[in-house]
């Protein structure tokens, strides 16, 4: 089997029910893309000449994507006539292929997502789910030695509202759909943005809504600005149990986040905001001393590498727990993730405002999340999952 194509599959969705519609000549015929807002997301497609192909994500914009993949330093020509089977060798060589204008952001980014894609063809290949390829032993570890059938997500609320009455109504969304845990962000005139006893109403709302047992993520989004003003607020919803603060301090303040990790017992959790590769996260343990590190399912350089990341921080007696919010083929990814992984007890997983089909039915099947707030981990080959051509052809657009 060898790899015939690597194809950029750019979505949009403007949430008004109109996109532009797709033409592989958009650039030559002078069209304007769709208005900025709503969803933008980029698939990326690896084909073979046995007919089987594989699926990934890269959050970022489709333009870029298209142009590391397509152009001719890009990824695709490294990638034809090789053997998708062949995912880590693959990995290493687009990783070093890319090392003078890559090494971090967006091109792993795109290296991940095309890695993502080589697993899911190697899964189908050998008629296994890809967490039994990927299975890796974290030493001395007290967890099961089986992959786990049931994983747990946690729902990022995302935006919050405009008010406590909306926030109240979609928290209220993510408690009826039976998820165990609910993520809340910042948000103008609400959480981390105006004062100490508004971030501390919204908080107390919140824990009123979800009650005592299920666990609250807070993301702040880097809006505080000193590890005094992070302080002020944690110390001051303490009471009300969060389970991680995420993102409080600008991304690159690392001496900020050991400051501030050393000075709170509520868990720091940092990694989504760019973040990339086992280096990045090793510096993010070694110099933040961070509680939970977030890679991205879809940013931070593959499947694989997470793996990395989360060894990495087993060994700091550190949680795992990745990031994707509305890119739901990382949904899949991190399904098969938390299935080995013995410190990540959640993964990210999408409430749409407003729903959207990119979200609820771009893949087939459908997500399913039980009445005790876990899901099924596929023990179907590959990822398990497959593109819903329906929505690829209603909401295609040239890459942007």
């Amino acid at each position: 089997m060898k790899i015939t194509s690597v194809e950029t599959i750019a979505l949009r969705d403007d949430a008004n029910g109109t996109v532009a519609p797709w033409n592989p000549s958009f650039s030559e015929s002078g069209g304007e893309p769709a208005s900025m807002g709503g969803y933008d997301l980029t698939v990326v497609r690896v084909n073979t000449d046995e007919g089987i192909s594989g699926i990934g994500q890269c959050e970022a914009p489709s333009l870029v994507i298209d142009a590391i993949i397509r152009s001719t330093l890009g990824l695709e020509v490294l990638l034809i006539g090789e053997d998708p089977t062949e995912v880590q060798r693959l990995w290493q060589k687009m990783y070093d292929s890319t090392g003078v204008f890559g090494r971090r952001g967006v091109v792993v980014g795109a290296i991940g997502a095309i890695e993502t894609a080589l697993w899911d063809i190697a899964g189908k290949a050998a008629g296994k789910p890809v967490h039994k390829l990927i299975w890796r032993s974290f030493t001395t570890t007290a967890s099961d030695t089986e992959p786990l059938k049931r994983v747990t997500p946690y729902s990022t609320v995302y935006p919050p509202g405009a008010n406590l009455d909306e926030l109240e109504e979609r928290v209220g969304i993510a408690v009826s759909r039976g998820m165990k845990a609910v993520k809340i962000e910042e948000w103008p005139g609400q959480f981390g943005n105006v004062d100490v006893e508004t971030d501390v109403a919204v908080i107390e709302k919140v824990r009123s809504i979800i009650g005592p047992k299920r666990d609250l993520m807070i993301d702040v989004q880097n809006r505080w600005r000193d590890v005094g003003q992070a302080l002020r607020t944690i110390n001051a919803i303490e009471q009300f149990n969060p389970f991680f603060i995420e993102a409080p301090l600008p991304a690159d303040n690392i001496e900020g986040y050991r400051r501030l990790a050393e000075s709170t017992n509520v868990r720091i959790a940092v990694g989504d905001w760019g973040f990339s590769t086992r280096h990045e996260f090793a510096d993010l343990l070694r110099r933040g001393r961070l509680d939970v590190v977030q890679p991205s399912a879809v940013r931070a350089g593959g499947m694989h590498e997470i793996l990395n990341v989360a060894e990495d921080a087993y060994g700091f007696g550190a949680l795992c727990i990745p990031h994707t919010w509305y890119h739901v083929v990382g949904v899949a990814a991190e399904l098969h993730l938390a299935a080995i992984t013995p410190n990540m007890p959640y993964f990210e997983f999408p409430i749409a405002f407003p729903a959207s089909p990119l979200v609820e039915n771009l893949l087939l099947p459908n997500f399913e999340i039980a009445p005790d707030g876990s899901m099924e981990v596929p023990d179907r080959p590959g990822l398990g999952f497959e593109l819903n051509e329906e929505v690829i052809s209603d909401f295609r657009v040239d890459p942007y």
